[in-house]
């Protein structure tokens, strides 16, 4: 067959050079034999089939992408797309279908039938096993960096962790990391395949939706049940790359309105009078050198803030902040009838969280923030109010949970999985967050203590 450059038009009709494209999902480590099977597959696809081959990837792996989408991935980083079309390649061996002459081969049935390429009889083994293998969901429950990985089949909660020697994954990984992938037997153990789907944890809702009820009628291990986690996992995973971030909308968790950041500035005439009458009032708290700040009880017995005096830098200026558009408009009248004359009123500035998270620049979230606490004063302090907000989790419907509360949930087997699911979710997520925040770690074993339940 015909060598191809590094610089020629990759075969498979992409539109970029070989080395952009295919070229790069033949690049595995050869560490032994078998790990030459793909890319040599891949190699042996490209040159006899060109178009065909991206035809057969359009349709099956890109396939659930609209035109817009599509078009997006073309425009990723050269190495994000040279990772998609590294895991698109093996699916095709493991999973795809092509077209030739009107007719539909599987693609490992033109590998392996006569007339394929020549493979060692390990390469071979390999593909033979890799095509009979599903792609499967499943949590990171214990790691050995550089040796190994603990992987939990998130879909069959019931199966024990299996142990995968891997060791270059086991060095990057984190626990309760998310990941889709086909575990392969060599010898006396189990290897990754090489294609590695990574999903975020708080992504990942509707992709379990999705499998749990397209899965529920399916035996676990039969040729339908590898159809339909090679066909539902691709397309999740690949939505993470064209998909626009979803602005969440935030919500007072007491009164329910939107959050709404609402400055009020003030120039102060007198501070020793305004003093005088903030101290007056039982429900405010603080002082000139620190600010002040209106309390109220809510419905769950917690003291809250409404309103918050800020003396600012400027020492004839003041802030008043409000959190909601409600808590502004009742809280304004109330505070100027209070301190009357010895503030004049300046100006009102809104700002929506909202919009102000959507105009992030795109490295923002890549940028670290030194806390402004010693780290054991955040640690202490965000503990205490992880505390108060999970105060009643226990019984509260959560949508994650069909809107099922997770007492109700443990009551049968899938929702007794789908609760632990959640709460591995809460402390891979904190483990992430005390690293950025440069704090300790806050333990949520205060939640499965609510329960009467055990990681295991």
């Amino acid at each position: 067959m015909n060598k191809l450059g590094r610089n020629d038009p990759c075969p498979c009709g992409s539109g970029k050079k070989y080395k952009q494209c295919c070229l790069r999902a033949q690049h595995a480590p050869a560490a032994s034999d078998h790990t030459d099977a793909v890319p040599k597959a891949i190699q042996w696809l490209v040159t006899k089939y060109g178009q065909r081959l991206r035809d057969a990837l359009d349709v099956g792996f890109f396939g659930g992408l609209d035109d817009e989408e599509f078009a997006r991935l073309q425009t990723l980083p050269e190495e994000d797309y040279a990772g998609i079309m590294f895991n698109a390649m093996e699916w095709l061996v493991a999973d795809g279908f092509m077209t030739i002459k009107d007719q539909e081969h599987r693609v490992a049935d033109l590998l392996l039938n006569r007339g394929g390429p020549l493979f060692s009889i390990e390469q071979r083994q390999w593909l033979e096993r890799l095509t009979t293998i599903p792609l499967r969901l499943y949590e990171i429950v214990a790691l050995t960096p550089g040796e190994n990985l603990s992987l939990k089949d998130v879909i069959l909660p019931d199966r024990p962790p299996v142990l995968v020697w891997e060791k270059s994954g086991s060095q990057q990984a984190s626990l309760y990391d998310l990941i889709a992938a086909r575990l392969v037997p060599v010898d006396d153990h189990l290897e990754l395949s090489g294609a590695v789907f990574a999903f975020p944890r708080n992504e990942c809702w509707a992709l379990l939706e999705e499998l749990r009820d397209e899965l529920e009628e399916a035996e676990p291990d039969s040729a339908l049940a590898k159809e339909i986690t090679g066909v539902i996992i691709p397309y999740h995973w690949l939505k993470l790359f064209v998909s626009d971030v979803a602005i969440p909308q935030l919500v007072d968790q007491v009164t329910g309105d939107s959050v709404l950041f609402v400055t009020d500035h003030y120039q102060v005439h007198n501070w020793a009078a305004l003093a005088r009458a903030l101290s007056g009032e039982a429900d405010i708290i603080g002082n000139h050198e620190q600010g002040w700040s209106r309390l109220f009880e809510g419905p769950d017995g917690l003291s809250r803030e409404s309103l918050r005096i800020d003396p600012g830098k400027h020492p004839d200026r003041l802030k008043v902040i409000y959190h909601t558009q409600h808590t502004a408009d009742v809280g304004r009248p109330w505070f100027e009838a209070l301190v009357g004359t010895t503030v004049a009123f300046r100006s009102r500035e809104i700002s929506d969280p909202k919009g102000m998270l959507a105009n992030l620049p795109a490295d923002a979230a890549k940028k670290s923030t030194p806390p402004t606490l010693p780290p054991e004063q955040l640690t202490a302090l965000i503990e205490q109010k992880t505390h108060q907000l999970y105060a009643n989790w226990s019984d509260e419907p959560i949508p994650a949970l069909n809107d099922s509360t997770p007492r109700e949930a443990i009551t049968t087997p899938e929702g007794l999985a789908q609760v632990k699911f959640l709460l591995h979710t809460y402390a891979h997520n904190e483990a992430k967050l005390a690293i950025d925040q440069q704090r300790g770690e806050i333990s949520y074993d205060f939640l499965w203590h609510s329960l009467g339940i055990t990681p295991e």
